[in-house]
């Protein structure tokens, strides 16, 4: 795992500190659910919505279960995402993002779990704040498709390629730099 990541228990902060957390993915896909119960027993304008009423819309392709924290793990935010950045999130990975309501902190936070994930999590970073941080983007398992496939894989692999360059042209910037003060240092 990441040094990226904190470790958290979510048993023990739910049960203790309930009210520190607020799921902001779990909130936004409730309130963006506009796709009505099929309850002929009352009229359109008092029927529930689907996620509000079963916690899952097949319309919108997700439910409340799809945003609930499941590993003990967060990954820390630099940015505020917006809305539309934490329903895209929700939606294209295994991810959601909780606030920390004392600290007004935002995390990823994984939604699933049983296999290398570390795709899904970069690629929520990059929806949340358009980079990933550096210790996470060295695990970014390589083989294609394995929890993002497809044009997303080939997105994910593009950004993580343009992001290392970057890196490495700020690594080399640092090397000459040291390099300057050590020969400033012999003389």
């Amino acid at each position: 795992m990441s040094t990226y990541a904190i470790n958290i228990d979510w048993m023990e902060e739910f049960k203790n500190n309930y009210d520190k957390w607020r799921n902001v993915g779990r909130e936004l896909i409730e309130e963006n659910c506009n796709h009505k119960t099929q309850d002929k027993d009352s009229d359109e304008n008092n029927r529930e919505t689907n996620i509000r009423y079963s916690g899952w819309c097949d319309e919108c392709g997700v439910g409340e279960d799809s945003c609930q924290p499941m590993m003990n793990h967060i990954y820390p935010l630099e940015t505020e995402p917006t809305d539309e950045k934490v329903l895209k999130i929700v939606n294209e990975t295994n991810l959601t993002v909780m606030q920390n309501t004392e600290t007004d902190e935002y995390f990823l936070v994984l939604c699933g779990g049983g296999m290398d994930l570390s795709q899904d999590i970069a690629l929520a970073y990059i929806y949340a704040q358009n980079w990933i941080p550096e210790d996470l983007i060295r695990e970014v398992c390589t083989q294609p498709n394995l929890s993002v496939s497809g044009e997303k894989w080939v997105f994910l692999a593009n950004k993580i390629i343009e992001q290392l360059g970057i890196y490495s042209r700020n690594f080399n910037h640092k090397m000459k730099e040291w390099e300057v003060k050590i020969k400033e240092n012999e003389r």
